[in-house]
This record gives structure tokens, sequence and C-alpha cells, in this order.
């Protein structure tokens, strides 16, 4: 029986394939204002970030006034085309099967806008795994501090020690958020996190597959 009663996911790059989804929109954001769009790997650096720090990063000379229209010219291109280019990673809905039928408490937390984290979680039909899902909603403090952990997580399961929660995430973020709510953690090397800085981080685990995590979850 696993030590762990409730699992935390990330989204992109934990949970689902999004990159070409981002790579194309933020793509189509830079064209729409007439500005040659960053590299796909560039772009691939930022996943994880909250979009208006992303176009910061991405685009040093942006005023800071313009962002929010930049964020909604993003964010409409993830509704119409974006989902189109999802998928989940291959053995993803048979570890959230096994975890739930082994009694444990699943969760989302995202950076990512919370709508477009629900409507994908739908489409990729795994959104009923999941007793809690989290994302940015303009009010939470999003990864990697931990305020969410100390102000909505922990209240939510009360019984739960630290060492009973794990983290699931493939960037630094995710790890930092980790360390900063005191749990352990397990990084998904297979997602999009810089691979040195990730083990820089010393994560309780490591996996190379989602798969991987089921002898997690069943030890």
């Amino acid at each position: 029986m696993s030590q762990y009663k409730l699992i935390i996911f990330d989204f992109d790059g934990t949970l689902a394939i999004t990159h070409k989804a981002i790579v194309f929109c933020f793509t189509k954001t830079f064209e729409s204002y007439n500005i040659a769009p960053p590299s796909a790997d560039t772009i691939i650096g930022t996943i994880g970030i909250n979009l208006p720090n992303s176009f910061k990063i991405l685009h040093p000379a942006i005023e800071e006034s313009a962002i929010p229209e930049w964020v909604e010219t993003y964010r409409s291109y993830y509704r119409t085309e974006g989902e189109k280019q999802l998928d989940l990673f291959p053995g993803t809905k048979q570890v959230l099967q096994l975890a739930s039928k082994s009694g444990l408490s699943l969760g989302v937390l995202s950076n990512k806008h919370v709508s477009f984290v629900n409507l994908f979680l739908e489409k990729l039909r795994i959104h009923g795994f999941f007793d809690l899902i989290l994302g940015d909603n303009g009010q939470i403090i999003l990864k990697p501090n931990s305020a969410v952990f100390h102000s909505i997580i922990k209240p939510l399961f009360p019984e739960l020690d630290n060492s009973q929660i794990l983290m699931v995430g493939d960037t630094a973020i995710d790890l930092l958020f980790a360390q900063n709510a005191g749990i352990d953690v397990c990084w998904a090397a297979y997602g999009y996190g810089d691979r040195a800085e990730c083990l820089a981080l010393k994560p309780t685990f490591a996996i190379d597959n989602i798969s991987e995590l089921a002898a997690i979850v069943q030890n």
C-alpha cells in the first residue's frame, strides 16, 4: 500500500502533451501583432510559467499595459485551435485508474487558466478522476509559491500529514512548489523541464514514463 494518500499532478507536460498547442498559440499571437515569433524551443522553455511572465520572457520589449491583450489573444487561439492539438501521454489514464482504485485522492494544480484545465480534462476524458482541480483564476498565487497548498489543499485534506502527499510535475516550478510546501515530489522527466535544473533540485523520485508512477502508487 502506498504511503501517499493524495497525488497532485501538474497538467502541461505531466498528464498531457501540450507543447504543439502552446507553440502554435504563441506563434499565432506574435504574428497577429506583426512581430517575429520566438523559436519553438524558446517557447517550450517557458512552459509552466504563467502567461504574463511568459510574454515578458519571450518579448522583453512588451509594454506592461499590452500584456492583458496579448494574453487574451493567446487564449482565443487556444480556445479555437489549441485544444485540437492536445493528447494524453501514453499510460496516463491507466495510472489514474490504478491510483483511484487504490483509494488515493487525486488533484491537478496548474499555472494554466483554470477554465482551460477543466475544459481539457473533460475533452481528454479524465476529469472524473480528480477530487481537486486548481489553476489560475486571477486570485490564487501561482506555483512555485506554496500559498495555495496551505490555504486550499491542506484545509481540504486536514487528516493528511505532508508525508502522505506527493506532487508530480515536469518543471523546476513544480519541484520548487513541492519543496516550498514541504512535500515529496516526483519529477516527470519525460515532460518539458530542463534536465540539469530539475536534477539539481533533487526530486524524491524521477520517472521517464508516467507508467512508472504505478510502482510508487502501489508501494
